[in-house]
């Protein structure tokens, strides 16, 4: 596996991160991976980082990097001219590939409307060698149609009571202005004024439109095209921890790219110079064997020695970004109010790579608890704090409630929708409500090994906010069996719980994130202050 070197670049206004994947043995050529936008975002990481890696063994510069208002960039939904934004990125960002790794020519390759972005930035050029079409959107309205529907369909499935956003559409997690889809419309496959690459690979194509398929127009345009079977987009459709690596996709890719000719003429690669970020957030590796990644955001200015750094935990196999982004924009929120904050991706998870004998995206990792150990002996020693909050959303809330049961040092520790606490058995919580006598029993005892830890939390005087969705299975198994028990720990001292009905595990609805956001940052954060 070739070393990746994370970092910024772009506008000290809106800097954008990547990943810059340096070849193994170079063979004169790069590639710029094109991220799909929203939930398509978060469900790819992994397999985009399994790509990355693929190529860059296969002797090609890669860069893959976060748009403006996603992942690890600067910015988000609400700000404007965010597809002009996202076109001026990629250019940026075959720029910088070029710059870092000599390469003339670089390919770029595009998953769903990332495709659909990397075929319109790619006909504006001169300079793209080769270009990857990932089950391409053929008009980026096309791809906003869908995941509204989507999101509709989820409205029926989780009714809620909010009214409609008015300025534009949720697309599962994520927003788009009406300026936003109007400018997404302008982008079309079909209305391409010229060729955006001499030769073009098509992975899934998908049905064709008006009778002729993508294929036959690029043609057209004068391109070489041809077209693979691949994996289909089952990995996009199930929760990362559950989902699996798209080999025949990724084999398609890599090897298309590795059969073409290899590079001409180079131009000498600059050296590298790191971005500042006006927010001045910074990816870090820590733990004695630099395995461990996060990034820090830090406060406008040094907190007080005594406020306790927050360190954020991976919500399953979800990485340091959160689901829906929802962990950045909570750190950004939190590090307004003068708190140094760590976002974490644990061992397996994101781009932090497994411990040695295990396997990657298991929303339990075995050295979890080691990995937070770490992350808090990395904020003691570089951002100088002494006391500590650990928040995490499912997996990360179980993690976070062991480490709060049996450690001293903790300020407090935020558990948000917590499926098993690492005490109660997953097969039950998720199964039927109603099971044997035995399984009643065994039921009742993991049960009150969670509300006895919420005692032991309490008695170490760690400030404990629960948030449930309401009902989330995990707490919903607690309430159920352990319901005295329940209700007496909702009454501990420094101990809060809080339901949010009309929403789901991840917090799906701009609604119910900006109540997630709200009561931990204004009506839990402040008395940290």
């Amino acid at each position: 596996m070739s070393a990746a070197q994370p970092f910024y670049f772009g506008p000290t206004a809106r800097p954008i991160f990547g990943w810059y994947h340096a070849p193994e043995i170079p063979r004169g050529d790069g590639v710029v991976l094109c991220n799909p936008l929203g939930l398509d975002g978060t469900r790819a990481h992994w397999s985009y980082r399994h790509l990355a890696e693929r190529l860059a063994g296969a002797g090609f510069a890669v860069l893959r990097f976060d748009w403006h208002g996603t992942g690890d960039s600067a910015g988000d939904d609400s700000q404007p001219d965010r597809v002009a934004t996202w076109i001026g990125d990629l250019n940026l960002a075959v720029e910088e590939l070029k710059r870092r790794s000599g390469v003339a020519r670089p390919a770029l390759v595009g998953l769903r409307v990332g495709a659909t972005l990397a075929a319109h930035v790619a006909a504006q050029r001169d300079d793209i060698g080769a270009l990857v079409l990932w089950m391409p959107a053929l008009t980026g309205a096309a791809w906003v149609t869908e995941m509204a529907k989507l999101h509709k369909l989820y409205l029926r499935i989780v009714p809620q009571s909010d009214t409609p956003e008015p300025d534009g559409e949720e697309l599962l997690g994520s927003f788009a202005s009406k300026a936003t889809i109007a400018d997404l419309a302008r982008i079309d496959l079909a209305a391409l004024p010229r060729r955006p690459a001499p030769r073009i690979l098509l992975v899934d194509e998908g049905a064709p439109r008006g009778g002729v398929s993508l294929r036959e127009r690029l043609a057209g345009l004068g391109a070489e095209v041809e077209s693979r079977r691949g994996s289909g987009q089952k990995f996009l459709l199930t929760v990362p921890h559950k989902a699996t690596l798209p080999a025949e996709s990724l084999d398609a890719v890599v090897e298309w790219l590795r059969a073409l000719p290899e590079g001409g003429a180079q131009i000498a690669p600059a050296p590298a110079v790191p971005a500042a970020t006006p927010f001045g957030e910074r990816p870090v590796r820590f733990r004695a064997d630099g395995r461990l990644f996060g990034i820090v955001v830090p406060p406008d200015q040094a907190p007080p020695r005594d406020r306790p750094a927050i360190i954020l935990l991976n919500a399953g196999a979800v990485n340091r970004t959160g689901p829906h982004r929802l962990y950045v924009t909570m750190a950004r929120r939190w590090a307004a109010l003068g708190f140094n904050v760590l976002r974490v991706d644990l061992s397996g998870i994101g781009d932090t790579p497994a411990a040695d004998g295990t396997a990657e995206s298991l929303v339990y990792p075995r050295d979890g608890l080691t990995d937070i150990a770490a992350a808090r002996d990395f904020a003691a020693r570089e951002l100088h704090a002494s006391r500590f909050i650990i928040a995490g959303l499912c997996s990360g809330a179980d993690l976070a409630f062991q480490v709060a049961r049996r450690s001293g040092g903790l300020a407090g520790v935020i558990m948000m929708n917590p499926r098993t606490f690492l005490e109660l058995n997953l097969g039950r919580v998720e199964g039927p409500a109603v099971g044997t006598p035995e399984s009643d029993l065994a039921s009742k005892e993991e049960a009150l090994r969670v509300t006895a830890g919420f005692r032991q939390i309490s008695e170490h005087g760690i400030d404990a906010l629960l948030i449930v969705s309401q009902p989330d299975p995990g707490i919903d198994f607690v309430d159920r069996h352990a319901p005295a028990a329940m209700r007496e720990a909702e009454g501990l001292p420094r101990f809060a719980r809080v339901d949010i009905p009309g929403t789901d595990h991840t917090f799906t609805t701009l609604s119910s994130q900006r109540r997630v956001i709200e009561l931990t940052t204004s009506e839990y954060l402040v008395r940290h202050r």
